[in-house]
């Protein structure tokens, strides 16, 4: 595992608007490294946690250890998309009640951003892989193999916003060996664009839409907001940080459509975002934006 500290986004106004009950069960289903969770447990909540990646998962065995062992924290290997299930199956085998609220962290800790031994890094040479769970099949140099020019330049476009797609998937296609390392995928993008936009490096938007793309990110959304819903206790919380256009678009529209069906309220007419403070401090938060439900 790297070392890098991962520092949690609009923590404050997370905590806040979880409106956490001392006792209460609440449900982060995105662990990552555990701030969020940490903040919760804190407030007096008891949590349950999901996660993906075997690496977060191994990480909050050791790091939240007694509140385990205690029973103040489930953790549940299971991609969101399984939170229906899971949590019915705690509901039965372990007589944990309802959530009382559920929060979607959409973005990726620093530890999986920086490890170039996962692919996720264009800082770290490594085996371009980009899976939070190893137990999916197709890794980001598939991807790159297999897709043509056309579709790869719709995917960076779709899942990355990177305004040089064409000139980018052009270069993938037209390199003399396979792309299969995280450096080789970084060089080739930066060859081909014209020019640096901003403070971003080049490969950016390029890496963030091939891990969307692998995971399956925004399909997950799609599939597991409407079980939040069920999920969630009567006047419970839904609240959810995305950082990509495309997961706080699903969140608003599903937040929107069950306003509209009397399922509930939106209690965030716009999203919250960062404070300058905070975006000052850390540069992730830059893009956050927080959306918060309460169920009827």
């Amino acid at each position: 595992m790297t070392t890098k500290k991962h520092k949690p986004v609009l923590l404050t106004e997370t905590i806040e608007a979880l409106q956490i009950q001392p006792g209460a069960w609440y449900l982060d289903a995105t662990f990552g490294r555990g701030g969020h969770t940490a903040a919760m447990l804190a407030a007096g909540a008891r949590v349950i946690a999901f996660d993906w990646d075997q690496e977060s998962i191994e990480y909050a065995h050791e790091a939240f250890r007694q509140e385990i062992e205690t029973k103040q924290l489930v953790m549940v290997h299971s991609t969101f998309a399984g939170l229906q299930k899971e949590v019915e199956m705690l509901q039965t085998q372990a007589n944990i009640p309802a959530p009382q609220g559920i929060l979607f962290d959409f973005g990726t800790s620093a530890d999986q951003l920086t490890s170039g031994a996962r692919g996720f890094s264009f800082l770290e040479d490594g085996d371009l892989d980009m899976r939070m769970d190893t137990r999916l099949g197709v890794t980001a140099k598939d991807l790159l193999a297999v897709l043509p020019e056309k579709q790869l330049a719709a995917l960076f476009i779709e899942f990355g916003g990177e305004h040089e797609a064409k000139a980018v998937a052009r270069a993938i296609k037209s390199s003399p060996t396979p792309i299969t390392t995280t450096m080789q995928l970084a060089s080739v993008v930066e060859r081909a664009k014209r020019e640096r936009r901003g403070h971003l490096h080049p490969a950016t938007k390029v890496f963030q839409a091939l891990r969307i793309a692998v995971n399956s990110e925004l399909d997950e959304i799609a599939v597991a907001l409407p079980q939040a819903l069920d999920v969630v206790a009567p006047n419970g919380i839904i609240a959810t940080i995305a950082f990509h256009e495309g997961e706080d678009r699903l969140a608003k529209n599903a937040m929107k459509t069950w306003e509209q069906n009397n399922k509930g309220q939106i209690l965030t007419d716009k999203p919250i975002v960062a404070t300058e403070a905070e975006v000052a401090e850390n540069s992730n938060s830059r893009s956050a934006k927080l959306r918060v439900f309460k169920k009827n």
